[in-house]
C-alpha cells in the first residue's frame, strides 16, 4: 500500500532505511578513509555533502510520490 502524500509508511519508511544503507554508507567509508589518510576536512567534506544530498533527495521523492 502506497503513503498518502507527504507521509510516509512503515514500509516506505524500511525501504528509505535500506537506500540509506546501501547509497550513503559506501559515500561515508569513503568521507572518513579520506580523513584518516590526512585529506583536509574541508576537501573531504564535499563528500559527505553529496551523499547528504541523494539521501535527501531520495527521501523528499518517495515523500511525494503518494496518492
Amino acid at each position: 500500500m502506497q503513503s498518502k502524500r507527504w507521509t510516509l509508511n512503515k514500509k516506505d519508511w524500511i525501504k528509505w532505511g535500506k537506500n540509506v544503507l546501501m547509497f550513503t554508507a559506501p559515500a561515508l567509508a569513503i568521507f572518513f578513509y579520506q580523513l584518516s589518510q590526512g585529506v583536509e576536512l574541508k576537501k573531504a567534506l564535499w563528500l559527505a555533502i553529496f551523499a547528504l544530498y541523494g539521501l535527501l533527495a531520495d527521501l523528499f521523492k518517495k515523500l511525494s510520490a503518494g496518492k
